[in-house]
């Protein structure tokens, strides 16, 4: 295995060991699960290692956009597994970035409420997803803290990018542990924080349990029905079809390759009123006659159209400051069905060369792509690719995190900075 793919299945240190940490059972709050990767990877916590609570949390405006009316703004809190508890939490719109200290008490009063009624007796491990809920952590009595970074949250609020910066920096160092899914923002969270570093942790995204049943073969699946009409070979892209898209690399890869079929999963962009360059690009791509925006698939639907693509595409600009601070979801899901993949040369795909084709450049790009066509849609790294999802599971990532947790639980001395306002 390249030395520079950071998730590995690791061995275990002794099974009498491994089974008394499972014996420690937790309260565990997630703060926020609103963002899909976040609730599959803490729904997969076993009722053994825990009683879990995720908090979804949306201001007003968000919720009547979701078609959610005022009077439903209070959710009852659903079970959805045995020690699995779900909450939404409809707060005022500026909550988290203009008044956390008022916004994060409704958040706080029902985490107490939970923890009293369903998990009275054990201790609390917090995982936060963002810097705000720093204000959250001083509100409540937390033995542990997971901060779990996904994005650099800079770019989100640009104009509140000092003050990010600085939540972010207290929360690593009250943090127990820190989860980066992208390697690249571990690096730049222990070079900001160098006293903490040995606490922040590489760990990428799992795979959901719903698409981890498939078994790789060397040829595609069938298409799906309303795929079923078009040509192959088809080379598919599922995900937001945005301006992190490099648009003329799929214009240009449908154009050298007129015999495929390119086909992008996703809510197609609006091109009636914005006049951006990547915009003018979309449009250009829409006329071509090999190309189908086939728009959004239900999420328990994604793994079939994937297993069906003759090649899975990370067309990412690579230029792009959210895709080169990110760990790109569809690595994970593409490389679960065992389908081949050519991706751009994002920092987190360079990780995965072993695994699949990531392309220095354009040219190379759609080399990749004739290659593995040329080869009958098999580049002979399917049970590979296959392999490596099996042992990255939500459930083996987070069980996981979980010892992780553990080790440096038992190691430290609790020397946490913490405020005095809890």
């Amino acid at each position: 295995m390249n030395p520079e793919t950071v998730v590995t299945v690791e061995p275990e240190q002794g099974r009498d060991s491994h089974e008394n940490d499972r014996a420690k059972r937790r309260a565990i709050v997630v703060a926020d699960a609103g963002w899909y990767t976040t609730a599959d990877l803490f729904s997969a916590i076993p009722a053994d290692r825990g009683s879990t609570l995720l908090l979804s949390c949306i201001d007003y405006r968000n919720a009547i956009r979701r078609g959610v009316p005022p009077w439903r703004f209070r959710r009852p809190l659903e079970q959805i597994g045995p020690s699995l508890r779900r909450l939404e939490l409809v707060l005022p719109s500026g909550w988290m970035k203009s008044y956390p200290k008022i916004g994060m008490r409704p958040i706080a009063r029902a985490v107490r409420a939970w923890r009293e009624e369903h998990a009275a007796d054990l201790e609390l491990t917090l995982v936060v997803t963002y810097p705000h809920y720093l204000y959250l952590y001083q509100m409540l009595e937390v033995d542990r803290l997971i901060y779990l970074n996904i994005d650099d949250y800079s770019l989100y609020w640009p104009k509140h990018a000092k003050i990010i910066e600085n939540l972010e920096r207290e929360i690593v160092a009250k943090a127990d542990l820190t989860v980066c899914v992208s390697r690249s923002r571990r690096e730049l969270l222990r070079d900001r924080n160098p006293a903490f570093a040995e606490r922040i942790e590489h760990h990428p995204h799992g795979l959901p349990a719903a698409r981890a049943g498939f078994v790789s073969t060397d040829r595609p699946a069938e298409l799906p029905l309303d795929l079923s009409q078009i040509p192959r070979p088809v080379l598919g892209f599922v995900g937001s079809l945005e301006d992190r898209l490099d648009w003329r690399l799929l214009d240009r890869l449908a154009c050298e390759l007129p015999h495929a079929s390119i086909v992008l999963i996703g809510d197609r962009p609006r091109t009636d009123r914005i006049e951006e360059r990547w915009i003018e690009d979309v449009r250009k791509l829409e006329t071509r006659p090999n190309v189908r925006f086939l728009g959004r698939r239900a999420n328990d639907q994604i793994a079939r159209y994937i297993q069906a693509f003759d090649i899975c595409l990370i067309p990412y600009r690579v230029d792009h400051p959210f895709n080169l601070a990110c760990c790109p979801t569809k690595i994970i899901d593409y490389m679960g069905t065992g389908r081949p993949i050519v991706s751009t040369a994002l920092p987190e795909c360079l990780l995965y060369r072993e695994y699949f084709d990531v392309a220095d450049d354009a040219d190379a790009f759609i080399a990749a792509a004739r290659s593995i066509l040329e080869s009958g849609s098999d580049d002979g790294r399917g049970i590979a690719r296959a392999e490596h999802a099996r042992a990255n599971t939500c459930e083996k990532v987070v069980e996981r995190l979980l010892d992780r947790l553990k080790a440096i639980e038992e190691k430290s001395t609790d020397d946490r900075p913490r405020t005095e306002s809890r």
